[in-house]
């Protein structure tokens, strides 16, 4: 065992604004630890437990936390800019306002994660389920949600521009006042089970024609 995962282990309580850049963290036990501020740039915690953990403002930037356990952490204003978190349980979460931009999450469980006004620009979100998340406001530009769960997702007043939806599972959410505009592989059967509103912006291959406030079709492109 490090002498890094020791000491993080032995005062998980107690480790806001610790510094551990680049340590080797993988399978630490830091449940319900206290790591407000903590810098862990470029460190591995891969299969780490931080389920419960405060890890407001923490840096994770470039971090790898494949299979890490963040279940019901707080993580608001946390930095994962570039973090590896493939396969990583992010359920039911609280992440408002952090930053996942260009970071890996393909394959992670982010089911009913509160992930409000967060910064996801160019993330990876390939088959990762996001069923029921809460993504109002989000900055999703270039995200890649092939093959991902948003069923029941609110998505509402999201930036979705350039996202790619390739086989992507939309049933029930609710993209009211979303821009979608330039977004891929969007498909009208996928809005067909969406909430969608006047404010909802579509990519050109889309056009909508609203018969009333609530109801709608798809005009020829």
């Amino acid at each position: 065992m490090s002498s890094e995962k020791t000491r993080a282990e032995n005062s998980k309580k107690a480790l806001q604004k610790a510094d551990f850049t680049g340590a080797d963290l993988k399978g630490a036990d830091l449940s319900s630890g206290v790591l407000i501020e903590a810098c862990l740039k470029n460190a591995d915690l891969t299969e780490a437990d931080l389920s419960e953990a405060d890890i407001s403002s923490a840096n994770f930037e470039g971090a790898r936390l494949h299979r890490t356990l963040l279940y019901r952490s707080r993580g608001r204003n946390t930095n994962f800019s570039r973090a590896i978190l493939t396969q990583a349980n992010l359920v039911e979460a609280n992440l408002v306002s952090a930053d996942f931009g260009h970071a890996n999450l393909s394959e992670s469980d982010m089911e009913g994660a509160d992930l409000k006004n967060a910064q996801l620009k160019n993330a990876n979100l390939i088959d990762t389920n996001m069923t029921g998340a809460y993504l109002s406001n989000a900055d999703l530009s270039g995200a890649d949600f092939t093959n991902s769960y948003l069923i029941a997702a609110d998505l509402s007043d999201s930036d979705l521009t350039g996202a790619n939806f390739e086989n992507a599972y939309l049933n029930h959410a609710d993209l009211s006042g979303a821009n979608l505009q330039k977004a891929r592989n969007l498909t009208p059967d996928q809005i067909e089970t969406t909430f969608i509103n006047r404010e909802t912006l579509f990519p050109d291959t889309i056009p909508i024609v609203w018969i009333s406030d609530t109801e709608y079709e798809f005009g020829s492109r």
